[in-house]
């Protein structure tokens, strides 16, 4: 099933089997009319050859209610539920489009969850006064004053109860302390719907609540990530992230208990002097594709340059824009804890270049060691050695960076892993294989490379082969046991970059400290 436009601004959506069109300085937006019933699950994709695009719902107020897509190149995917019985599409940007609609399912075709004693007191006392034919208002008014989730010391344990309040069908967590989506419970015949998990006292995550997520008769693989099309902010969480934010959708909800790491070198510091940016196009003809490639330079007023450290890092713009590396740069170099840091950020050409460039890939590999690092080397003012060079990344980008490390230790002698997904292994070789890059350690000769490996106490197994922290305790003995120099933390988070933008900074403290770093 495909979307068409009728008419160059605008049109009737239909279902057909293909449909272009080209965004340009005559037709800068592109309105389409989709018709829907509220409650259908939307998924698709728009591809761009040579162009970003951005994908908007406009609500019936006139104002945009959604992002799908924002300023992406090539192949991206779309997850969305209809909030209205129609709904208006609005593409922008420029270049040439193909826009896919490829799974319309209403819900009269979405498939339609035994009572668990609460770990909550407050649950438990809610229940009480439900079951006495009281209601809940009195509650989320205490709620809404304290906020979510509610954190309690129990006899158990520090006891973390996420809440959701409404009349839905179902309800889901994304992230939370739990390597899966978890199932909110719904509390006897009220609008209240409740998780709770025991958690360690310096819990540090982010996470997104999904109502209503439709129940497909899809794949496995295709229902869970239809969570994608519903999971949003927490309107009772006090601390969204990041504060401002395309819509609801593109927030997380954080939580930081009193014992989570404080860093200080996360926010910016007014007077504080600023790295510059500049941005180049990489074109790859072994890749056959273009990617943007950023470069943030310290301080002129820097200190230490001698001992400059050169930082490669993936997944540019989230760590450029989420994350906000270059402020954590700023903060850490103006207060002499690490050297000076140039950081090279590595795009993403399009969508679906990630999963397929950055696990193992040892085509990528040398196209960033025999193509991109002698472009960068020419753009520098000086020469940094190996042994100041690191190339670092999270979840694949963890994977990549040890794997290009491991192939190319004349260029890279660090490297900092961030919740690696060492699970990852060839699907030709099985799931027997599932500690690949271990197993490639223990076949190798030890190279010149030292390791910072990270990894959340929730990025635990889902039940099929071992998960996060599993493989990556193993790739850390593996590699403490071939001698090489490997510093491992585990922290008490999720798969977010809300952990990870302060363990980047944790991992640049531990390898190039320039004082005493106190590393929790």
């Amino acid at each position: 099933m495909f979307l068409q436009v009728e008419s160059p601004l605008s049109g009737e959506l239909k279902v057909i089997n293909s449909q272009q069109g080209d965004l340009n300085k005559r037709t800068p937006l592109v309105k389409i009319n989709v018709p829907c019933e509220k409650g259908d699950y939307l998924t698709g994709y728009i591809e761009s050859a040579n162009g970003s695009i951005t994908i908007e719902v406009i609500g019936p107020s006139g104002k945009v209610s959604r992002r799908l897509i924002d300023r992406q190149k090539g192949k991206n995917h779309f997850y969305s539920i209809a909030e209205n019985c129609e709904e208006i599409w609005q593409l922008s940007g420029s270049g040439n489009y193909l826009i896919v609609l490829e799974e319309r399912i209403g819900l009269r075709n979405q498939v339609p969850t035994k009572f668990i004693e609460p770990l909550s007191p407050s649950i438990s006392a809610l229940l009480k006064k439900l079951e006495q034919g009281e209601n809940a208002n009195n509650f989320w008014l205490t709620v809404e004053k304290s906020g979510t989730p509610i954190i309690e010391k129990t006899p158990a344990g520090t006891v973390m109860t996420f809440l959701v309040r409404g009349d839905y069908s179902n309800v889901k967590l994304l992230g939370a302390p739990s390597n899966n989506h978890e199932s909110l419970q719904k509390l006897a015949n009220s609008d209240t719907w409740y998780k709770s998990f025991i958690v360690p006292v310096d819990t540090q995550l982010s996470y997104q609540i999904a109502p209503e997520i439709p129940q497909l008769p899809l794949s496995g693989f295709a229902q869970r990530i239809a969570i994608k099309a519903v999971a949003q902010v927490d309107p009772y969480n006090n601390n969204p992230w990041p504060e401002i934010a395309a819509d609801k959708y593109a927030q997380q909800s954080t939580i930081s208990l009193p014992e989570a790491p404080t860093r200080s070198w996360i926010e910016p510091i007014d007077g504080r002097d600023k790295g510059t940016l500049s941005t180049f196009s990489f074109t790859s003809n072994t890749l056959a594709n273009i990617r943007d490639i950023t470069i943030y330079s310290p301080p002129v007023n820097a200190t230490n340059k001698e001992k400059t450290v050169l930082l490669y890092i993936f997944d540019a713009r989230a760590y450029i824009e989420l994350v906000d590396v270059p402020t954590i740069l700023d903060n850490l170099i103006a207060e002499g804890k690490i050297p000076p840091v140039i950081a090279v950020f590595i795009s993403n050409p399009d969508g679906n270049a990630r999963a397929r460039e950055l696990p193992a890939n040892k085509l990528f590999a040398d196209v960033i060691a025999n193509e991109l690092v002698p472009q960068i080397n020419q753009k520098l003012e000086m020469i940094i050695p190996k042994e100041r060079t690191v190339i670092g990344g999270s979840s694949y980008g963890g994977l990549a960076a040890t794997t290009i490390a491991l192939r190319h230790p004349e260029i890279f002698g660090n490297v900092i892993s961030m919740s690696g997904s060492f699970w990852w292994y060839p699907k030709e070789m099985g799931v027997n294989s599932q500690h690949f890059v271990a197993s490639e350690v223990i076949n190798m000769a030890k190279k010149p490379v030292r390791f910072f490996l990270s990894a959340g106490l929730f990025e635990t197994s889902r039940g099929v082969g071992d998960g996060i922290l599993e493989t990556n305790r193993h790739l850390r003995d593996v590699l403490s046991a071939k001698g090489y120099k490997t510093f491992h933390t585990e922290y008490s988070s999720g798969h977010d970059y809300f952990a990870w933008q302060g363990i980047l900074g944790d991992g640049l403290l531990t390898l190039f400290p320039l004082t005493n770093n106190n590393i929790r």
